[in-house]
């Protein structure tokens, strides 16, 4: 047998392997020179690898690399048992193992013959396995205490560099994911006014603050031949999936109102396309209204939306509307009810408000709720829509004392001026 290496370059392929480490790593080509050098370190003919295959529990044989797609379950063969058992197995005479399942995929060239083994847990620093690192002697009295704690230093290399490759794949789809959440964002914004309608005699403001990185609520104000549409829409739960049945819904309201549909026909058959397209388990609550700038009269579909808010410049109080019908989507009908009516006096303001405001909520649990809505409005009418709507986001935020919204907030203010 060849003479082994010495304390010094044991030491120094230590430092090398650990030096490796510091830099980004192809862990396979790293665990293979790792097992070539603790093969050299210790004298043995054969060092296998096998790594945990996601969360399952499952063993996938990474080295050597001759049998591709052999996989183990927890408790099958050696290194099955080693990953069931998260602990160091040491055999020294592999003929009187019970179950060399894994070893026949390791190394199935050779016959059963006196040797021993070591199965080192290659273990995540949280102690969850991350896969088995296995070293094969012709000696049949076994590795003694030194050698096995030169392995175990080595495994703990192996370790770390199979921990590295999961954070570098976890980091490498986090940025994937990120970059398509932020493709996302672009669109469902770009699908959200960039300035709202100029509409003389009149000051409106819209504002979308979403809870995730893309939000279930929406807006919109489109100036039609006679006045304004207005939309608030607040799609059942967040994420993208709301976001995109929000969007779905704006969009064809807007096809509608283009081929010059009414306010009733436009409701009916976008609600029946979305029953048709949405899960039973999802709807749309949403305010659809048509502003007349003649008449100054507010004629609207309240789908499951409220409360909503009018301000009474006369008396300086404020009005709240329950809904008008059901929710968008929740089923399908042949018919729709007669749309509601409200008139705007002179310095009047409609406040179309997603419950996300209304549900803020401070550490206590306590929700900001529709009364100090309605005397920040009542205290601050006679402010500039943009600046009203400011003093409710500020007010909210003060109150939830830094706990964060649990849901999307959407504000949609018009005031007639007075």
């Amino acid at each position: 047998m060849a003479e082994l290496p010495s304390y010094a370059d044991m030491l120094a392929t230590l430092l090398a392997s650990t030096r490796a480490l510091a830099v980004p790593l192809d862990a396979d080509r790293f665990l293979e020179d790792l097992i070539e050098k603790v093969s050299a370190q210790l004298g043995v003919y054969k060092g296998a690898c096998w790594r945990r295959v996601d969360d399952s529990e499952e063993l996938a044989l990474i080295l050597p690399a001759g049998n591709p797609g052999a996989r183990i379950a927890f408790g099958t063969g050696l290194a099955g048992q080693c990953a069931h058992t998260r602990s160091m197995i040491h055999v020294t005479d592999l003929r009187q193992a019970d179950d060399l399942s894994d070893l026949q995929l390791v190394d199935p060239d050779r016959e059963l013959s006196p040797g021993c083994i070591l199965n080192l847990p290659l273990l995540a620093r949280e102690g969850d396995i991350l896969g088995v690192l296995q070293l094969l002697h012709e000696r049949s009295d076994g590795f003694d205490a030194q050698d096995m704690l030169l392995a175990k230093v080595f495994a703990e290399l192996g370790a770390l560099a199979l921990q590295q490759a999961q954070l570098a794949t976890s980091t490498r789809k986090t940025s994937e994911l990120y970059n398509e959440v932020e493709v996302a964002r672009e669109i469902q914004r770009s699908t959200l006014p960039d300035t709202m309608p100029e509409v003389p005699g009149y000051d409106l403001h819209g504002h979308f603050q979403p809870a995730a990185y893309a939000g279930g609520d929406l807006f919109d104000a489109v100036r039609l031949e006679n006045g304004v549409f207005l939309l608030l829409g607040d799609a059942t739960g967040h994420g993208f999936g709301p976001a995109l049945s929000a969007i779905q819904m704006q969009g064809m309201l807007r096809v509608a109102f283009r081929l010059g549909a009414d306010l009733d026909s436009a409701f009916l058959h976008v609600n029946n396309q979305l029953s048709e397209d949405l899960p039973a388990d999802r709807f749309i609550t949403a305010f659809m209204g048509f502003l007349d700038t003649n008449t100054h009269s507010v004629h609207y579909h309240s789908a499951g939306q409220g409360p909503t808010l009018h301000f009474h410049a006369d008396g300086n109080r404020c009005e709240w509307h329950r809904p008008s019908t059901f929710p968008v989507g929740a089923l399908d009908r042949q018919q729709v009810m007669q749309a509601s009516a409200l008139h705007l006096a002179p310095g009047d303001i409609l406040g179309l408000i997603s419950d996300g405001l209304f549900e803020r909520t401070d550490p206590d649990d306590a929700e900001f709720g529709t009364d100090r809505v309605a005397s920040i409005v009542e205290r601050a009418h006679a402010l500039p829509m943009a600046d009203l709507c400011r003093e409710l986001l500020d007010a909210a935020e003060e109150f939830s004392r830094g706990r964060p919204p649990d849901d999307d907030i959407t504000i949609v203010l018009v005031r007639r001026m007075p």
